[in-house]
């Protein structure tokens, strides 16, 4: 039984993995570059 729960678990984390693979690609994330792309959306502060 332990041995069919390990395998359905593993099974969801190889979909997940491949998911995120198609939805981010397979470099690292650009943080720098994803706050840049939301702050450009937002009208800029004028004080």
């Amino acid at each position: 039984m332990l041995k069919r729960l390990k395998n359905a678990i593993n099974r969801f984390f190889e979909k997940l993995a491949n998911e995120n693979e198609r939805s981010f690609a397979k470099g690292p994330l650009d943080c720098c570059q994803l706050n840049r792309q939301g702050n450009e959306k937002r009208p800029k502060k004028t004080d």
